[in-house]
């Protein structure tokens, strides 16, 4: 049964939160983040220090699901996937590697060819080659950056929770 878009949200809020609080972890480029929301990308939710649950929701909503048109997905574990993805990466670069994998041009932007591409495709087939293809981009971030290697077993542990379901 597919999730609505705002359970969808508090998934993502629950994997991206540190008891509610803020965190200004030193390794973390975002700097200060609250419900996943860091200082960096989002100063206007910092405004006054603090970001409310409800900013985060309005955020992930407009930025990582309406924006980018993750909205416009086939619902199930594939769009969670594809938020999520959004969400720890960055919408147009996991539009892009969406798009490297059904072959089409990789410009980051989930228009209709992309979408006329999906429907050709096993939704679960192309999650699992995302992954993949996911997991080895983020070996090579640590191999990079060694100092987020302590990052490197939660992120995959979170990837990997996407492989276990099927739409």
């Amino acid at each position: 049964m597919p999730k609505p878009l705002t359970q969808i949200i508090n998934e993502v809020i629950k994997r991206e939160t540190v008891d509610g609080e803020p965190t200004d972890f030193p390794n973390d480029p975002g700097r200060r983040t609250q419900y996943g929301i860091s200082e960096k990308a989002n100063p206007e939710a910092w405004a006054d220090g603090k970001v409310t649950k409800e900013e985060a929701e309005n955020i992930y909503r407009l930025k990582y699901i309406e924006g980018p048109r993750f909205d416009t997905l086939p619902e199930g574990r594939f769009q969670e996937f594809l938020v999520d993805y959004g969400v720890l990466s960055g919408p147009s670069y996991a539009i892009s590697k969406l798009q490297e994998i059904l072959g089409v041009k990789a410009d980051g932007i989930l228009g209709p060819i992309t979408l006329a591409a999906l429907t050709r495709r096993d939704l679960n087939e192309v999650r699992d080659r995302m992954i993949d293809n996911r997991i080895l981009g983020l070996v090579r971030i640590v191999q990079k950056r060694p100092y987020q290697l302590e990052d490197l077993f939660g992120w995959i542990r979170r990837t990997l929770e996407f492989r276990c379901y099927n739409d």
